[in-house]
């Protein structure tokens, strides 16, 4: 039984494995996360929702990926207050936090928690997923982190962003790209067209070895879960730089993957490949 106990995460804990990893007061953090990865945890995963904001402090804001994703996409409505996202039990959680903000993106929103969440959630209606001027670059461009919590770099949506900046085209599981319903926090439906920011992560593990052989990630573990920490800019600068010199290298292979082999076909014809 002593063993058992020995292995229950407690809120303390983490708290002191953030801030070793190298997470500081008044932060700006983005987190992707496996909640089973952890083991068991004292107090759910609202504890660790509270972990990661004292290790920030009062001054910092805690980003969480609140994603629906595009298939099936939602309805009758996205409305940020209600409908849940399906990237794990911890942003989930998270995301009903008192004083949490939920961009109103329809499909790949995020929720703060902050003293800067209206200004890192704003416009995110009118602009692009994963775009330059988006709720996330807007987070690296502050020298926001990233925080993997027992997930790998396929889930880490600062590399979306890098690919705007690297203008890699994109292609969209939905043809043609259909509007989707908002509901907004006054009640009003408003139509969004989808964009096609947000397509295929699968190859995005590739980008690890050079964040490594740059020393840009600091690594700690939380029982058995993987922790990976690294600068927002730095993510994107590195995967810039490996997206210059080839241009597909983060794009999928998978012959039915449509937005890897619609974004390929187009770099082709652009004269990039």
């Amino acid at each position: 039984m002593e063993r058992r106990e020995e292995l229950v995460l407690t809120k303390d804990k983490m708290v002191e494995t953030f801030r070793d990893l190298g997470i500081e007061t008044g932060d700006s953090l983005i987190f992707h996360s496996s909640y089973r990865s952890l083991g068991e945890v004292e107090g759910g995963p609202a504890a660790v929702v509270d972990a990661l904001l004292e290790a920030i402090g009062p001054n910092g804001n805690l980003m969480l990926p609140a994603f629906n994703y595009t298939r099936p996409l939602p309805h009758p409505y996205y409305d940020p207050a209600e409908t849940p996202c399906r990237t794990g039990i911890i942003p989930e959680t998270g995301r009903k936090f008192p004083g949490a903000v939920r961009s109103l993106h329809p499909t790949h929103s995020v929720a703060v928690i902050g003293p800067d969440a209206e200004e890192l959630t704003k416009d995110h209606l009118e602009g692009r997923a994963f775009g330059i001027g988006s709720p996330i670059d807007r987070l690296a461009k502050r020298g926001g982190k990233v925080l993997l919590i027992g997930v790998g770099n396929i889930t880490n949506s600062m590399i979306h962003v890098a690919e705007e900046y690297a203008e890699i085209p994109k292609a969209s599981w939905h043809d043609p790209l259909p509007g989707i319903p908002v509901r907004l926090p006054d009640g009003t439906v408003v139509e969004h067209q989808l964009d096609t920011s947000p397509s295929c992560s699968s190859a995005f593990g590739g980008i690890e070895q050079a964040l490594r052989w740059k020393g840009m990630i600091r690594d700690a573990k939380l029982n058995t879960s993987k922790l990976q920490l690294m600068a927002g800019q730095d993510v994107v600068e590195c995967a810039r730089a490996i997206m210059a010199k080839k241009a597909d290298i983060l794009l999928c292979t998978w012959p039915e993957c449509k937005p890897c082999m619609g974004a390929r076909q187009n770099l082709r014809q652009r004269g990039r490949l």
